[in-house]
C-alpha cells in the first residue's frame, strides 16, 4: 500500500486510535515480544502519535521486507504504518538510494555502490544515526552528543554506531589525531582547565581566544611538545596526547567520538545531487540542504506543499551528469564554494584572499581546459559543471581583491572572466562596470576605460541597467576637459532614459543618539491622533493612505503577470526541461531560451488578453488550478485572497499587461532587479502607481531607473518618492 494511501487511512481512524488505548497497550506488548528492536519500533505509540510524525511504510527489519495488505489494514497494522518522524526520513533516504542505484548507477564506481549496500543492509536503528550524522555539519561529535529518540539505556546508542564504523561509515576515536577538533570538543569550563596545565589561559575566558593561544604555544616552544626533537613535525599529534591525559583526569569528558568522513559524505553528496540535480542548487546552505529535502519530501507527503507536476514526468535519461567523473568534479567544486562561502560570512580578509592564491591557477586551468566542449551544451545545462561554479566563485573574488587594493590582479580576473562566454554570462555587466571603475579611478588610465566601456556596449549579455551604468560612465568621461582620446563606438550607442517624476515628503525624522543606525520616523494617526514610529517604506505607504490597497514588494508585478502564464509555464515543450521532481520551474525559466522556447504558446496568450473579461478570467483559472503550488514565478503570499489579486489586475489596463508581460519575458532575468518598491491600486476607480521611495541621502540606481522610464513609456503611472526630513529631537532617559 502507498505511504500516501496509507497517510490518508491514518488521519480517518487517527481519533479512534487515540481513544482506544486497551488496542494501543496490546500491540506495544505484542512488539516487545516480536523482538524487533532493531526496527526503531520499541517506543510508546501513545507518545509517537502526539509527536508530528507521519506513516510511512516499514522498509527493513534487519535484513528482512516486511509488506502490509492492500486490502485488509485492521487497527493495529495502521498503528504499525505509522513511524516516528526519524523514520520518515530513513525511508525518503532510502527511496533517493534505490532510484539512484536504478537510474544514474554509471555515475558511481563499485567501492562506492558497495557501500549503499552495506547501508541498506544495517539495522534501522544505525541507518537512521547515519542519517542524522550525514546532514550535520561534517566534524567529530562526541557520543553524548548524539542522542535520538530511539536510544535507550537497554540499547544505548554505541550499540547502533558500532555497525557503522565496522562498515567504514562513520570514523571513531582511533581516527581522531587533529589538535583543534581535540580542542573544539572541549566546552568552554574543560577549555579552561586544560588551558591551565600550560599557563596560556585566557584573558577574554573565551574558548576560541583560549585555542588560538594553546595553537600558538606550540610555535613558540616546539621543545615543550618534541621531548627536544627539534625535528619533530607532529606537535599537533604529540599535544593531543597530552589533551587525552588531561581528559582522563577530567573524567574522561570528551569520551567516544564520530564523524562522517570527509570521503563518505563526498559519496552520499553525490548522491543527492545525482537525484536533486536543481533543488540542492537552490538552497541556502549547500551543506546543509540534503535534510532540507528530506523535510521538503516530509511537507509535500502532509500536502503542505504542492508540486507542479508528477514523479512519472521526471525524465531521468537528460541528467546532466554522464560520467562519474564529471560528477565529482562538480561536488568538488561545490565543496569548494562552501568553504568560500564560509570565510566570506567569517568577513575574515587575509583568510579569503589566501583562498584565492592557493585555488586560482587550478580554477582557472579547468576553465581554460573545459570551455569549447561546454560551449556545445545549451546555457541552462552549463551551470551543472564544475567550471561554472568556478566562474562564480572567481567573479565573487573580485570584490575582494578590490577591496585589497590588489587592482592589477583584479584586472588581470576580470579579463579572464569576460574573455570567455561559457560560463556565467547573465553576471558580465556587473564585470564590465567593475573593470571600467578600476581603470578610471584607480589605474588612472580613461584610455582604457572607454575601451572598456566600448567592448561592454558592445556585448548582447549586458543590458538594462549594468547597461546604463556603463553609459552614464562613459558620458561623464566624454565631458572632462583637457582629455584626449579616442572611441570605438558612436555616442548614439549611449542608453539614455528620461528622468522619473518626483515627489517630495516630509518626514518627522526621531533621533535618539548617535549609536541609532536605523532611521525612524514620526507619523500622526489621525483616528486616534496618537504618534507612530515606523520606517521610511511604511512613511510612504502612510502617504498613499487614502488608496484602497497598498503592497511593496517587487515581486507584486511579477505575481500578477505570472499568474496569467502558470499552465504554460508548467508546460514542459522539451523532455529535458525536467529532471528533477523538485523542481519548480523548467530547467529553461532563467535563460533567454525561455520564451523562444514557448513563443508560439505566449504570443497567443497575449493576443487572447486584449479584454478585462478575459484576464479576470485567465487568472480565476490559474488560480483555482496552481494555488499554492511550489514556484518562484508567483509569490502566493501577497495574494492570499483571489479576490485581492482581481482587483489588483483590474488597475491595469489589458495593453499595459501584454506590454509588462512581454518585457518580463524577453528580459527576463535581468529585468528582475529594480523594480518600485510599492505598487498602491484603488479598485474603486481602478487606478494604479508605482513609486520608488528614497530617504534624503539615497539615490535611484540605474536598474531602477531603467524601470521608472519603462513604465513610463507604457503609460503607468510612476514616481520617485523623495523624503524632506524634519528633526524631532527626543532626549533618551538614562537611569
Amino acid at each position: 500500500m502507498s505511504s500516501q494511501r496509507k497517510l490518508d487511512q491514518f488521519f480517518i481512524k487517527k481519533k479512534l486510535i487515540q481513544s482506544t488505548e486497551i488496542v494501543t497497550t496490546t500491540i506495544e506488548k505484542d512488539e516487545s515480544n516480536s523482538g524487533c528492536s532493531e526496527s526503531l519500533l520499541s517506543g510508546k505509540r501513545s507518545n509517537e502519535i502526539e509527536n508530528d510524525n507521519v506513516p510511512i511504510k516499514r522498509t527493513r527489519i534487519g535484513s528482512e521486507q516486511e509488506e502490509v495488505s492492500n486490502d485488509t489494514m485492521d487497527m493495529s497494522q495502521i498503528i504499525n504504518s505509522y513511524k516516528p518522524l526519524n523514520e520518515f526520513y530513513l525511508e525518503k533516504f532510502l527511496i533517493i538510494l534505490t532510484s539512484v542505484q536504478k537510474h544514474h548507477r554509471q555515475l558511481f564506481n563499485e567501492t562506492e555502490l558497495e557501500l549503499f549496500t552495506k547501508l541498506e543492509l544495517l539495522p534501522a536503528s544505525s541507518q537512521i544515526i547515519f542519517i542524522r550524522l550525514l546532514m550535520r555539519r561534517c566534524k567529530w561529535i562526541r557520543l553524548s552528543g548524539i542522542k535520538y529518540e530511539r536510544s535507550s539505556s537497554d540499547d544505548p546508542t554505541v550499540n547502533y554506531l558500532t555497525p557503522l564504523v565496522e562498515n567504514n561509515l562513520l570514523s571513531d576515536s582511533t581516527s581522531f589525531n587533529n589538535l583543534e577538533d581535540g580542542l573544539n570538543l572541549l566546552t568552554s569550563n574543560e577549555m579552561k582547565e586544560f588551558s591551565k596545565r600550560f599557563h596560556c589561559s585566557s584573558k577574554t575566558k573565551s574558548k576560541k581566544s583560549s585555542i588560538e593561544n594553546l595553537k600558538n604555544l606550540t610555535n613558540q616552544y616546539k621543545s615543550l611538545f618534541s621531548n627536544g626533537d627539534t625535528q619533530s613535525t607532529n606537535r599537533d599529534h604529540l599535544l593531543l596526547k597530552e589533551l587525552s591525559d588531561s581528559v582522563r583526569k577530567l573524567k574522561r569528558v570528551i569520551g567516544q567520538c564520530y564523524k562522517v568522513s570527509e570521503d563518505v559524505r563526498a559519496i552520499f553528496f553525490r548522491m543527492m545531487l545525482a537525484h536533486h540535480p536543481c533543488a540542492l542548487l537552490s538552497m541556502d546552505e549547500l551543506d546543509q540542504n540534503a535534510f532540507t529535502l528530506l523535510f521538503k519530501s516530509l511537507q509535500i507527503t502532509r500536502g503542505d506543499l504542492r508540486l507542479p507536476w508528477r514523479d512519472e514526468d521526471v525524465n531521468h535519461d537528460y541528467s546532466p551528469f554522464k560520467t562519474t567523473e564529471q560528477l565529482k568534479r562538480y561536488q568538488e567544486a561545490i565543496d569548494l564554494e562552501i568553504e568560500f562561502m564560509r570565510l566570506e560570512e567569517s568577513k575574515n580578509v587575509n583568510a579569503l584572499l589566501d583562498f584565492y592564491d592557493e585555488n586560482k591557477l587550478e580554477m582557472k586551468k579547468t576553465i581554460s581546459a573545459q570551455m569549447e566542449s561546454d560551449r556545445q551544451l545549451l546555457s541552462y545545462y552549463r551551470r551543472f559543471s564544475s567550471e561554472y561554479v568556478h566562474t562564480r566563485i572567481l567573479a565573487h573574488i573580485t570584490e575582494n581583491l578590490q577591496r585589497a587594493r590588489r587592482y592589477d590582479e583584479c584586472v588581470e580576473l576580470l579579463k579572464f572572466l569576460l574573455d570567455q562566454t561559457v560560463y556565467g554570462c547573465s553576471g558580465r555587466g556587473k564585470l564590465w562596470n567593475r573593470l571600467a571603475l578600476i581603470e578610471e579611478n584607480y589605474i588612472k588610465d580613461i584610455q582604457k576605460c572607454l575601451d572598456t566601456i566600448g567592448r561592454a556596449i558592445n556585448d548582447p549579455f549586458v543590458k538594462l541597467g549594468d547597461r546604463l551604468s556603463l553609459c552614464d560612465r562613459a558620458r561623464k568621461l566624454l565631458v572632462k576637459p583637457k582629455i584626449k582620446y579616442s572611441l570605438s563606438w558612436t555616442n548614439e550607442q549611449l542608453l539614455v532614459v528620461s528622468s522619473p517624476k518626483e515627489i517630495q515628503v516630509t518626514g518627522r525624522l526621531l533621533a535618539n543618539d548617535s549609536l541609532q543606525r536605523k532611521v525612524t520616523f514620526v507619523i500622526h494617526d489621525p483616528k486616534d491622533g496618537s504618534n507612530q514610529f515606523c520606517s521610511v517604506e511604511q512613511l510612504a505607504i502612510h502617504h498613499y493612505q487614502t488608496q484602497e490597497g497598498f503592497i511593496y514588494e517587487g515581486s507584486v508585478i511579477r505575481t500578477l503577470i505570472d499568474i496569467l502564464f502558470l499552465d504554460i509555464i508548467f508546460t514542459i515543450p522539451l523532455p529535458h526541461l525536467l529532471i528533477d521532481l523538485l523542481q519548480t520551474e523548467p530547467l529553461d525559466f532563467d535563460s533567454n531560451d525561455f520564451y523562444t522556447n514557448r513563443q508560439n504558446e505566449i504570443d497567443q496568450r497575449l493576443n487572447d488578453m486584449k479584454s478585462e473579461e478575459a484576464i479576470q478570467e485567465i487568472a480565476d483559472k490559474n488560480w483555482i488550478s496552481y494555488n499554492g503550488t511550489m514556484t518562484c514565478a508567483v509569490s502566493w503570499d501577497l495574494f492570499q485572497i483571489k479576490e485581492n489579486l482581481l482587483n489588483a489586475l483590474k488597475c491595469l489596463q489589458p495593453a499595459q499587461i501584454q506590454l509588462l508581460a512581454r518585457y518580463l519575458f524577453e528580459y527576463n532575468r535581468s529585468a528582475r532587479k529594480g523594480f518600485p518598491d510599492l505598487f498602491v491600486w484603488n479598485p474603486n476607480t481602478k487606478k494604479c502607481k508605482f513609486a520608488e521611495v528614497k530617504s534624503p541621502k539615497d539615490r535611484l540606481s540605474f536598474h531602477q531607473l531603467v524601470w521608472l522610464d519603462t513604465l513610463d513609456k507604457f503609460g503607468l503611472s510612476c514616481e520617485c518618492l523623495k523624503l524632506q526630513l524634519e528633526l524631532l529631537v527626543t532626549v533618551a532617559k538614562t537611569f
